[in-house]
């Protein structure tokens, strides 16, 4: 059957046959892109460092110190303009390679031809998992790496806080995760049928349509909003705990406590974007199946 077909324990295979597609004939590219998405990343972890270490040396009269603030703060943009230069030529080509092999793919499968439109829509979202999402997602995973480590230089106290914080934010994300596969499903169906509904269905299953992508839509985002609001509190409760601790040690200076408190907002936009991203992440392996979906599942 064509749903029980996506739910299989194969289901992945189709980000895998689509991203092996695009790793074969884009792999040097992606390769540096994914790349300097690091690097200006681990210049993002910097900051905090190398400001709270200005802050220190001016209230000193030191500004020397200013220096490797300047110095992160121009490497990290000659990095990001030249990747997002890139990203550009590099992703409108994978674009082209994998619209083109959808269409190819779905005509050999004699899939009908307002679900192939569809479907080439709906890999325009792949492409911008790929060059939006999956960066956010190394970005979230470089900066909740690397402000852990700098909390642990700075309060082990407060690291291993940080550190217990981030057990119900995933607690919270794995059961948001389960809620969006099914949801998302739901939704890609209904989207899937829109092209050959729009153009032929009479207008009350048109209006019908359009009232049950309401319904999926708000499903998804209430589920979204109950995750990110755990996740909230929980972040509430580490930076009551940070300034308890920082104000009550001997010798911390302003650069100290900047940087510490930094460091702890970092983790909380990092685990605000848990929830869309994984969101994301499931919406685009539904879509992926169905890109690769074989004659018998149409």
């Amino acid at each position: 059957m064509p749903g029980s077909g996506r739910m299989t324990p194969a289901a992945p295979s189709g980000l895998r046959v689509l991203f092996g597609h695009v790793a074969a004939g884009h792999r040097m590219r992606l390769a540096l892109t994914y790349g300097l998405t690091v690097i200006e990343n681990l210049c993002d972890v910097l900051y905090p460092f190398v400001i709270g270490l200005a802050i220190d040396g001016l209230l000193a009269g030191r500004w020397v110190t200013m220096v490797p603030l300047i110095g992160v703060w121009l490497f990290h943009l000659g990095v990001g303009l030249v990747r997002h230069v890139y990203d550009t030529v590099v992703f409108t080509r994978v674009y082209a390679d994998i619209a083109s092999g959808t269409v190819e793919r779905q005509r050999d499968a004699g899939v009908d031809g307002a679900q192939i439109a569809a479907r080439v829509t709906l890999s325009q979202e792949l492409v911008d998992f790929l060059q939006t999402e999956l960066p956010t997602f190394i970005r979230t995973l470089c900066r909740i790496v690397g402000s852990l480590a700098m909390l642990f230089a700075y309060d082990t106290a407060i690291a291993v806080a940080s550190v217990a914080s981030l057990l119900p934010v995933l607690a919270i994300n794995g059961w948001f995760g389960q809620r969006a596969v099914r949801l998302n499903r739901g939704l890609n169906d209904r989207l899937e049928r829109q092209v050959g509904l729009v153009t032929t269905g009479p207008l009350v299953t048109v209006r019908r349509h359009f009232e049950h992508l309401r319904f999926w839509r708000i499903r998804v985002s209430n589920a979204e909003a109950a995750t990110w609001g755990v996740q909230e509190v929980v972040i509430i409760g580490l930076t009551a705990f940070a300034l308890f601790a920082l104000t009550g040690s001997p010798g911390v200076t302003a650069g100290v406590i900047y940087a510490v408190l930094a460091y702890i907002f970092d983790l909380r936009e990092c685990v605000e974007t848990l929830p869309t991203t994984l969101q994301n992440l499931v919406r685009v392996r539904d879509i992926a199946d169905r890109l690769v979906e074989e004659p018998a599942a149409s």
